[in-house]
């Protein structure tokens, strides 16, 4: 028969068994640390960078079309201050994903993984802006007043809009062509 007495000294010994099997588990962790692949989660934002050679596949365009502006971060991503856009119609989003077409990465919590689209032709310097139904939310600065995007409807951005992805953070466009007060000036 199985003796209650017999059975509470086995209870510590198991105890002893696992924690001597997890200190073995930990050290072999660290041992094998450093030889395990990096993270693919970038920590700042991510640009494309041209294929080795210079060549792009035959499906791609041999050229990408680059738009002569730039975004700078006003707020929210501490380390990250002017990016160049990386073409004429691309998507913003949390983590650079070019099959998805997310090519500016603006890796924070609040910023959805295919968060707006930006649209541009630098021939006619018009730029327009348009949420992806993110979960946050995309808002232009008017009138010293954040407007939040309607999902899917597509809005006119200007030279020096400030726009608010997410919660958290804020962007300054820098464009071709005119500002929004001289354009509605005019």
């Amino acid at each position: 028969m199985f003796d209650v007495q017999h059975l509470l000294r086995l209870v510590p010994l198991a105890l002893a068994v696992v924690a001597v099997l997890q200190m073995v588990y930990l050290l072999w962790l660290r041992a094998t640390a450093d030889r395990q692949p990096a993270s693919r989660r970038p920590t700042a934002p991510q640009m494309p960078t041209m294929p080795q050679g210079g060549l792009y596949p035959k499906s791609a365009p041999q050229r990408p079309v680059i738009l002569a502006g730039k975004l700078s971060v006003v707020s929210g991503l501490s380390g990250t201050s002017d990016i160049t856009l990386p073409g004429s119609t691309f998507v913003i989003g949390r983590f650079y994903h070019p099959e998805s077409n997310v090519m500016l990465a603006l890796d924070e919590k609040s910023i959805s993984r295919r968060h707006a689209q930006f649209s541009g032709d630098d021939v006619l310097k018009t730029y327009s802006l348009t949420d992806l139904n993110s979960t946050y939310g995309t808002a232009l600065r008017r009138d010293g007043k954040f407007e939040p995007l309607q999902p899917g409807q597509q809005v006119r951005i200007y030279n020096e809009d400030i726009v608010q992805f997410g919660t958290n953070v804020t962007v300054r466009f820098s464009l071709p062509g005119d500002t929004r007060a001289d354009a509605t000036q005019l």
